[in-house]
């Protein structure tokens, strides 16, 4: 139960994503420190930081993987995780957490993809059980989004036998299958062997020029600078600043995005 100051009606035309004066704590460690944040329908937001930064909670705390203690977060106007009710705030019960869940799709640094089901398997799955979609349509479906990310020859391999940078690409594949209003990336790169990178950036890049609404926690500078629509820079669990790419990644006002651009380039050159 929280009090809902932050948890006003939106106004019309407000954001997709409005996050509002968010904390989060894990017993004594406050992991976030009240982020506002708004992220406007077709944009991406490029989320940057040091690890430990708070970044993923964030992202977690979006699709209430997180509970938050304070503050409020709301995707296309509704309250995430909470319902406002005699002036509080009440936690939602899992059933409607999980109808909120399902319009907001997500990528992990790992790809969770289910090892004994197929790549096309792992798509069709949730949009049978969770949306109810006719089988013989949701395997339609999968196939093209399959062909959307380049792996059309796999629909019928296992992870087992796909690499990391096709396994990430059959993970975006089975979260575009809910037809989520909202995309989540946890550093969808992070866990990758260099070569592999650039395969899943592509279709990341494909996604956002279609449209699709997109907050990108990541350490790709060069995806922040040429994809992002703005750019965030969280440290000790609040924004130090936020702005175009040119403003953060070229000339940041504030002595600690400086630094941390810094520390980043150094790692990558040495």
């Amino acid at each position: 139960m929280r009090t809902p100051e932050a948890a006003a009606a939106p106004s019309p035309g407000a954001p997709l994503v409005q996050a509002r004066g968010v904390h989060k704590s894990y017993g004594r460690l406050q992991v976030l420190r009240g982020i506002d944040l708004d992220v406007q329908r077709g944009e991406v937001l490029c989320l940057i930081g040091p690890s430990g930064s708070g970044k993923s909670t964030f992202l977690r705390c979006i699709n209430h993987l997180e509970t938050i203690q304070a503050g409020a977060i709301r995707v296309d106007g509704e309250l995430i995780g909470c319902r406002a009710r005699n002036g509080r705030l009440y936690e939602l019960p899992e059933r409607e957490v999980c109808r909120q869940r399902a319009d907001i799709g997500m990528v992990f640094q790992r790809f969770n993809l289910f090892p004994h089901m197929t790549a096309l398997e792992n798509i069709v799955e949730a949009p049978v059980r969770v949306r109810r979609q006719p089988p013989r349509q949701a395997r339609e479906q999968a196939l093209q989004l399959l062909e959307r990310v380049g792996l059309a020859a796999k629909a019928d391999a296992y992870p087992s036998q796909l690499s990391g940078g096709q396994q990430q690409r059959v993970a975006i594949a089975r979260a575009l299958a809910m037809q989520p209003k909202l995309m989540l990336f946890d550093e969808p790169t992070s866990a990758l062997d260099p070569e592999l990178v650039d395969e899943v950036l592509a279709v990341m890049r494909a996604l956002a020029a279609s449209g699709m609404t997109m907050i990108v926690v990541t350490h790709e500078m060069h995806f922040a600078r040429d994809v992002g629509h703005q750019v965030a820079f969280i440290d000790g669990g609040v924004i130090v600043e936020q702005g175009t790419p040119r403003d953060i990644l070229v000339r940041p006002g504030q002595e600690r995005t400086r630094a941390f651009l810094s520390r980043l380039l150094q790692g990558a050159t040495s």
